[in-house]
Protein backbone atom coordinates (compact mmCIF):
# COMPACT_ATOMS: atom_id res chain seq x y z
CA UNK A 1 0.00 0.00 0.00
CA UNK A 2 1.30 3.33 -0.56
CA UNK A 3 2.60 5.41 2.63
CA UNK A 4 0.11 8.77 3.15
CA UNK A 5 1.59 10.33 5.90
CA UNK A 6 -0.46 13.52 5.63
CA UNK A 7 -4.01 11.92 4.17
CA UNK A 8 -4.97 10.93 1.01
CA UNK A 9 -3.46 12.73 -2.32
CA UNK A 10 -5.43 15.12 -3.85
CA UNK A 11 -5.53 16.28 -7.21
CA UNK A 12 -3.28 18.63 -8.65
CA UNK A 13 -4.69 21.72 -9.62
CA UNK A 14 -2.45 24.16 -11.84
CA UNK A 15 -1.87 27.60 -10.75
CA UNK A 16 -1.25 30.19 -13.74
CA UNK A 17 0.22 32.32 -11.36
CA UNK A 18 1.96 30.20 -8.56
CA UNK A 19 4.44 32.20 -6.14
CA UNK A 20 6.67 29.72 -6.91
CA UNK A 21 10.44 30.79 -6.03
CA UNK A 22 11.92 27.68 -7.16
CA UNK A 23 11.03 24.08 -7.35
CA UNK A 24 14.16 21.62 -7.13
CA UNK A 25 14.90 17.90 -7.87
CA UNK A 26 18.37 16.28 -6.88
CA UNK A 27 20.03 13.15 -6.89
CA UNK A 28 23.11 13.09 -5.10
CA UNK A 29 25.33 10.25 -5.41
CA UNK A 30 29.63 9.46 -4.25
CA UNK A 31 32.32 11.92 -5.76
CA UNK A 32 33.28 11.43 -9.05
CA UNK A 33 36.29 14.17 -9.98
CA UNK A 34 36.55 13.18 -13.64
CA UNK A 35 33.16 15.56 -13.89
CA UNK A 36 35.76 18.55 -13.46
CA UNK A 37 37.04 17.30 -16.95
CA UNK A 38 35.53 19.29 -19.39
CA UNK A 39 36.31 16.98 -22.18
CA UNK A 40 34.14 14.39 -19.99
CA UNK A 41 31.17 16.05 -19.68
CA UNK A 42 31.00 17.22 -23.61
CA UNK A 43 29.38 13.70 -23.81
CA UNK A 44 26.66 14.54 -21.42
CA UNK A 45 25.93 17.58 -22.79
CA UNK A 46 25.11 16.04 -26.68
CA UNK A 47 23.20 13.90 -24.88
CA UNK A 48 20.39 17.18 -23.11
CA UNK A 49 21.95 20.37 -25.85
CA UNK A 50 18.44 19.80 -27.54
CA UNK A 51 16.94 21.10 -24.64
CA UNK A 52 19.56 22.69 -22.41
CA UNK A 53 21.31 24.59 -24.76
CA UNK A 54 22.85 27.08 -22.80
CA UNK A 55 25.92 26.25 -20.89
CA UNK A 56 27.71 27.92 -17.80
CA UNK A 57 30.41 26.76 -16.03
CA UNK A 58 30.79 28.16 -12.31
CA UNK A 59 33.65 27.35 -10.37
CA UNK A 60 32.45 27.05 -6.44
CA UNK A 61 33.70 27.36 -3.30
CA UNK A 62 32.75 24.06 -1.03
CA UNK A 63 32.41 23.86 2.48
CA UNK A 64 32.36 21.03 5.25
CA UNK A 65 30.07 21.63 8.39
CA UNK A 66 31.32 19.65 11.53
CA UNK A 67 31.56 19.69 15.46
CA UNK A 68 35.08 22.25 14.98
CA UNK A 69 32.06 24.88 12.70
CA UNK A 70 32.34 25.62 8.76
CA UNK A 71 35.93 24.24 7.12
CA UNK A 72 36.41 26.04 3.60
CA UNK A 73 36.95 23.22 0.86
CA UNK A 74 38.65 22.71 -2.18
CA UNK A 75 36.26 24.98 -5.23
CA UNK A 76 34.59 22.75 -7.82
CA UNK A 77 33.23 23.02 -11.10
CA UNK A 78 29.75 23.17 -11.57
CA UNK A 79 28.19 23.07 -14.78
CA UNK A 80 24.66 24.28 -15.53
CA UNK A 81 22.67 24.20 -18.41
CA UNK A 82 19.85 26.04 -19.27
CA UNK A 83 16.86 26.58 -21.61
CA UNK A 84 16.74 29.44 -24.24
CA UNK A 85 14.89 31.28 -21.15
CA UNK A 86 17.30 30.65 -18.40
CA UNK A 87 14.13 31.38 -15.74
CA UNK A 88 12.49 28.20 -16.73
CA UNK A 89 14.45 25.41 -16.05
CA UNK A 90 18.03 24.31 -15.90
CA UNK A 91 20.27 21.25 -14.98
CA UNK A 92 23.26 21.60 -12.90
CA UNK A 93 26.05 18.85 -12.74
CA UNK A 94 28.30 18.42 -10.12
CA UNK A 95 31.18 15.63 -9.06
CA UNK A 96 28.22 14.37 -6.32
CA UNK A 97 25.23 15.47 -8.10
CA UNK A 98 23.07 16.41 -10.81
CA UNK A 99 20.05 18.44 -10.12
CA UNK A 100 17.15 20.06 -12.34
CA UNK A 101 15.18 23.07 -11.03
CA UNK A 102 12.63 25.61 -12.80
CA UNK A 103 11.60 29.04 -10.84
CA UNK A 104 8.66 29.13 -13.58
CA UNK A 105 6.22 25.85 -12.94
CA UNK A 106 3.49 24.33 -14.58
CA UNK A 107 2.50 20.76 -13.94
CA UNK A 108 4.13 18.17 -11.94
CA UNK A 109 4.36 15.87 -15.03
CA UNK A 110 6.64 18.39 -16.63
CA UNK A 111 8.95 18.00 -14.20
CA UNK A 112 8.99 14.01 -13.82
CA UNK A 113 9.11 14.05 -17.58
CA UNK A 114 12.48 16.21 -17.39
CA UNK A 115 13.87 14.70 -14.95
CA UNK A 116 13.41 11.31 -16.23
CA UNK A 117 15.28 12.51 -19.27
CA UNK A 118 18.12 14.23 -17.54
CA UNK A 119 18.32 11.09 -15.25
CA UNK A 120 18.69 8.69 -18.32
CA UNK A 121 21.46 10.76 -19.95
CA UNK A 122 23.72 10.87 -16.59
CA UNK A 123 22.87 6.82 -15.98
CA UNK A 124 24.21 6.02 -19.56
CA UNK A 125 27.04 8.42 -19.41
CA UNK A 126 28.44 8.25 -15.98
CA UNK A 127 26.83 4.68 -14.64
CA UNK A 128 26.49 6.05 -11.14
CA UNK A 129 26.49 2.46 -8.71
CA UNK A 130 24.80 3.96 -5.72
CA UNK A 131 22.11 6.90 -4.98
CA UNK A 132 23.14 8.92 -1.93
CA UNK A 133 20.48 10.82 -1.66
CA UNK A 134 16.79 11.88 -3.91
CA UNK A 135 15.41 15.09 -3.20
CA UNK A 136 12.60 17.46 -4.31
CA UNK A 137 12.24 20.60 -2.56
CA UNK A 138 9.43 23.66 -3.71
CA UNK A 139 9.93 26.56 -2.27
CA UNK A 140 6.75 29.42 -2.66
CA UNK A 141 6.59 33.50 -1.28
CA UNK A 142 3.71 35.53 -0.96
CA UNK A 143 4.40 39.11 -0.56
CA UNK A 144 2.48 42.70 -1.39
CA UNK A 145 -0.83 42.39 -0.62
CA UNK A 146 -0.83 38.51 -0.60
CA UNK A 147 1.29 39.27 2.60
CA UNK A 148 -1.49 41.46 4.10
CA UNK A 149 -4.38 39.08 3.31
CA UNK A 150 -2.83 36.06 4.10
CA UNK A 151 -4.96 35.08 7.23
CA UNK A 152 -7.63 33.99 4.07
CA UNK A 153 -5.03 32.13 2.21
CA UNK A 154 -3.12 29.81 4.75
CA UNK A 155 -4.50 27.89 7.50
CA UNK A 156 -4.08 29.28 10.99
CA UNK A 157 -2.69 25.93 12.44
CA UNK A 158 0.33 26.73 9.77
CA UNK A 159 0.64 30.79 10.38
CA UNK A 160 0.39 30.91 14.15
CA UNK A 161 1.14 34.21 15.45
CA UNK A 162 1.47 35.81 11.89
CA UNK A 163 -2.15 35.11 11.34
CA UNK A 164 -3.17 36.83 14.75
CA UNK A 165 -1.22 40.44 14.70
CA UNK A 166 -4.27 42.05 15.91
CA UNK A 167 -4.01 40.48 19.08
CA UNK A 168 -0.54 41.85 19.34
CA UNK A 169 -1.68 45.69 19.53
CA UNK A 170 1.05 47.92 18.13
CA UNK A 171 4.20 44.96 17.82
CA UNK A 172 4.75 44.34 14.59
CA UNK A 173 5.97 40.87 13.18
CA UNK A 174 8.84 41.21 11.83
CA UNK A 175 10.37 37.49 11.87
CA UNK A 176 8.56 34.50 12.76
CA UNK A 177 9.64 31.08 11.19
CA UNK A 178 8.72 27.93 11.64
CA UNK A 179 10.97 23.95 11.06
CA UNK A 180 8.90 20.73 11.30
CA UNK A 181 10.92 17.43 10.65
CA UNK A 182 8.97 14.47 10.00
CA UNK A 183 10.66 10.65 9.44
CA UNK A 184 8.40 8.54 7.63
CA UNK A 185 7.81 4.72 7.50
CA UNK A 186 9.56 4.39 3.93
CA UNK A 187 12.59 5.94 5.84
CA UNK A 188 12.48 9.25 3.95
CA UNK A 189 12.70 12.91 5.57
CA UNK A 190 10.78 15.75 5.07
CA UNK A 191 11.44 18.98 6.22
CA UNK A 192 8.96 21.67 6.23
CA UNK A 193 9.85 25.42 6.58
CA UNK A 194 7.07 28.58 6.68
CA UNK A 195 7.15 31.83 8.20
CA UNK A 196 7.56 35.48 7.94
CA UNK A 197 10.70 37.19 6.77
CA UNK A 198 11.73 41.21 6.90
CA UNK A 199 12.85 42.76 3.34
CA UNK A 200 16.75 41.14 2.26
CA UNK A 201 16.42 38.42 4.82
CA UNK A 202 17.12 34.83 3.60
CA UNK A 203 16.76 31.22 5.99
CA UNK A 204 18.91 29.14 3.19
CA UNK A 205 21.63 30.59 1.53
CA UNK A 206 20.39 29.08 -1.94
CA UNK A 207 16.92 31.40 -1.58
CA UNK A 208 17.47 34.55 -2.72
CA UNK A 209 15.94 37.16 -0.86
CA UNK A 210 13.03 39.19 -1.37
CA UNK A 211 12.87 43.27 -1.50
CA UNK A 212 10.22 43.10 0.12
CA UNK A 213 8.46 41.69 3.60
CA UNK A 214 7.39 38.02 2.55
CA UNK A 215 6.12 34.83 3.90
CA UNK A 216 7.63 31.62 2.45
CA UNK A 217 6.45 28.03 2.47
CA UNK A 218 9.72 25.05 1.87
CA UNK A 219 8.85 21.67 1.74
CA UNK A 220 12.16 19.59 1.10
CA UNK A 221 11.33 16.07 0.76
CA UNK A 222 14.66 13.26 0.87
CA UNK A 223 15.53 10.11 1.46
CA UNK A 224 17.98 9.63 4.35
CA UNK A 225 20.31 6.51 3.41
CA UNK A 226 22.12 5.21 0.09
CA UNK A 227 20.91 2.75 -2.49
CA UNK A 228 21.06 1.63 -5.50
CA UNK A 229 21.52 3.96 -8.44
CA UNK A 230 17.93 2.40 -10.21
CA UNK A 231 16.43 4.51 -12.55
CA UNK A 232 13.01 3.16 -11.81
CA UNK A 233 13.68 3.16 -8.18
CA UNK A 234 14.46 6.74 -8.41
CA UNK A 235 11.80 8.00 -10.57
CA UNK A 236 9.01 6.21 -8.37
CA UNK A 237 10.07 8.09 -5.43
CA UNK A 238 10.42 11.21 -6.84
CA UNK A 239 6.93 10.94 -8.34
CA UNK A 240 5.98 9.65 -4.43
CA UNK A 241 7.78 12.65 -2.78
CA UNK A 242 5.96 15.11 -5.08
CA UNK A 243 2.60 14.00 -4.72
CA UNK A 244 3.39 14.00 -0.69
CA UNK A 245 4.68 17.56 -0.96
CA UNK A 246 1.52 18.52 -2.91
CA UNK A 247 -0.83 17.06 0.11
CA UNK A 248 1.23 18.93 2.61
CA UNK A 249 0.68 21.95 0.75
CA UNK A 250 -3.12 21.63 0.22
CA UNK A 251 -3.58 21.36 3.54
CA UNK A 252 -1.62 24.43 4.50
CA UNK A 253 -3.44 26.58 2.11
CA UNK A 254 -7.18 27.69 1.41
CA UNK A 255 -9.47 27.43 -1.02
CA UNK A 256 -8.88 31.63 -1.24
CA UNK A 257 -5.40 30.66 -2.21
CA UNK A 258 -5.91 28.52 -5.19
CA UNK A 259 -8.28 31.23 -6.63
CA UNK A 260 -5.85 34.06 -5.51
CA UNK A 261 -3.24 32.42 -8.10
CA UNK A 262 -5.56 31.37 -11.00
CA UNK A 263 -6.28 27.98 -10.11
CA UNK A 264 -7.54 26.10 -13.35
CA UNK A 265 -10.30 23.83 -12.44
Amino acid sequence: MPITPFGPSVPEVPLTRAPLVNVIAQVRFPPVMKVEDRAFVASFQEAIRRDYPILRPERQLGALVGSGGIQPQDAVTVWRFETKDPDTWQVTLAPTFVSLSAKRYTRRSDLLARLTVVLHALEGWLQPNICDRIGIRYVDRLAGEQLARISTLVRPEILGVVGDEAALDRAEVVHALSDALFHLEDSSQLRARWGRLPAGATYDPGIEPARESSWVLDLDHHTSQPEDFDLATIGGKAADFCERIYTFFRWAITDAFLDEFGAER
